[in-house]
């Protein structure tokens, strides 16, 4: 009877022995397959391979926050990358992926000093409205973690073309210049012009008709106006501005809808005849993207939101620009202002600070050209 009993746990051991073998090489094998999927990050599958048609699949844009700023404007020009990408691979939907590491959930930035691991979930709903300026976006996606993420991509690489490359993922690349010097400027080589990002038609609608309420017959101009107290070399001389705003009262049939976020307000604006400010109407960044491409003119500083004008046909000027000028390649230069190639002689951007003369001059020069700017709306 012993002898008995001790087969039985013999082949129960056996049993056992063989099913966690069987479960390791199951989950080796799963992992293989995974890292095998991985690898493809980026590639095309070949057409009967996958058994998905080539325009069923869908673009993966990944806008990890571990290498990408908490920016407004780094989340615009990641729209029009996937748009750019879009049309070059022949794909369908944009689907939007956001990662970040709870506990460094930003980049060192003393911009984003206030953002931390507690409070970044707060904060991300302040930009994440600007993925929404993307006519074909489809599902959004938030990861607290990396790990997660790639299992994602792995799991659904026969679905997905994916960018960043994997390369550019791993070496936590800022892809803000590899999008203007690589994405852009050979788009714009082949095409003659890069995609149009717009905001969604309820916002589109909605900005015209505010425009048409407080603006009425004058021509719309958005100003974008910044005071960050934990960056403020970048912020605005709001005493400048306000003298322009003066200056331009009995000489330009012009309303300047200030865009600015509601702790940025000078009280003096609102005594002004000639502004709008937006926040006063209960805006969000959503509606403020929509007011900027929905205006005839902007000007402001080179921050956020303003990165809406860039990619249309409309005239702008923008200031206190603080890009690395040799990281970027085919600017034009036209005295102290530039542009991208892309760009319109009256869309322009400058290193130097504003000033009351200054704003005079680039003002009255969008002003002149505004006649014969045909807007592109995107589909």
């Amino acid at each position: 009877m012993r002898c008995h009993y001790a087969g039985l746990r013999n082949r129960k051991n056996e049993c056992y022995r063989l099913t966690v073998s069987f479960n390791l090489l199951r989950r080796a094998w799963r992992s293989i397959r995974r890292v095998a999927r991985l690898l493809r990050w980026g590639g095309v599958a070949l057409p009967g391979v996958t058994g998905i048609r080539h325009t069923a699949r869908r673009l993966l844009i990944i806008y990890d926050f571990s290498s990408q700023p908490f920016s407004i404007g780094d989340i615009l020009i990641f729209q029009e990358a996937s748009l750019v990408l879009r049309e070059r691979h022949s794909l369908g939907k944009v689907d939007f992926a956001l990662v970040y590491d709870p506990t460094f959930p930003v980049v060192p930035d003393p911009a984003f000093r206030n953002v931390d691991a507690e409070s970044f979930l707060v904060h991300l709903s302040s930009v994440l409205p600007a993925a929404q300026v993307n006519a074909h976006l489809g599902s959004v996606f938030l990861f607290d973690s990396h790990l997660q993420l790639e299992r994602h991509v792995a799991d659904n690489a026969e679905n997905y073309f994916v960018w960043p490359a994997l390369a550019q993922y791993a070496s936590r690349e800022y892809l803000f210049y590899h999008c203007f010097n690589v994405l852009f400027r050979e788009h714009f080589e082949q095409h003659g012009c890069l995609p149009v990002i717009g905001s969604r038609p309820a916002a589109r609608t909605w900005a015209r008709q505010f425009l048409a309420e407080h603006a009425g017959t004058a021509v719309p101009v958005t100003i974008q106006l910044r005071r960050n107290l934990a960056n403020p070399a970048r912020n605005s001389d709001i005493g400048v501005w306000i003298a322009f705003f003066r200056y331009c009262v009995d000489k330009y049939d012009a309303k300047f809808i200030i865009i600015c976020g509601r702790n940025e307000v000078d009280e003096r604006l609102r005594g002004l005849p000639n502004i709008i400010v937006a926040k006063d109407h209960g805006t969000g960044i959503e509606q403020d993207l929509a007011l900027i491409e929905a205006s005839t003119l902007h000007m402001g500083m080179a921050s956020g939101p303003g990165t809406m004008a860039h990619f249309s046909r409309k005239p702008y000027c923008m200031f206190n620009w603080d890009l690395k000028l040799g990281s970027l390649t085919g600017l034009v230069k036209d005295d102290y202002r530039y542009r991208f190639q892309f760009s319109t002689p009256l869309q322009n951007w400058i290193f130097e600070n504003e000033s009351e003369a200054l704003l005079k001059i680039e003002f009255q020069r969008i002003w002149n050209g505004r006649q014969g700017v045909t807007q592109h709306v995107p589909p």
